[in-house]
């Protein structure tokens, strides 16, 4: 899965929505106490609203990553590489000569086998 980070404004504007629409509501409510009525229909719609936006949120945040996250945990598996973190990973030499980048290649891209030299003072050959 491929995460599109053009995305992640949407994201942030989704949350920043909800953010608005609960600071409207709140004022709303704490503005209409004086009238010890039924609550208005508008307070409703708010609550409304809240509740679409907190659902397009959590759906935003799964779709930009929250279903990567849940596979990874729920499999135990690495969400970059996709391996088992059971399994041990292969370990890298950390002082290993870069590769020549003017090294040749065989037909599928791959570094070509090097002639085998043989060992200085023996002789080449039969």
């Amino acid at each position: 899965m491929t995460l599109d980070p053009s995305f992640d404004r949407w994201v942030w504007l989704s949350f920043f929505g909800l953010l608005v629409v609960l600071g409207v509501r709140a004022w709303v409510v704490e503005s209409s106490r004086g009238r010890l009525t039924r609550t208005p229909g508008r307070i409703r719609a708010l609550t409304g609203a809240s509740v679409v936006m907190v659902c397009l949120v959590a759906g935003m945040l799964w779709i930009q990553g929250g279903q990567q996250v849940f596979d990874a945990v729920v499999h135990r598996t690495d969400p970059v590489t996709g391996l088992p973190l059971d399994q041990p990973r292969p370990v890298v030499a950390p002082n290993a000569p870069p590769a020549d980048p003017n090294a040749p290649v065989d037909e599928h891209g791959n570094p070509a086998q090097a002639p085998a030299v043989p060992p200085a003072g023996t002789a080449a050959g039969p």
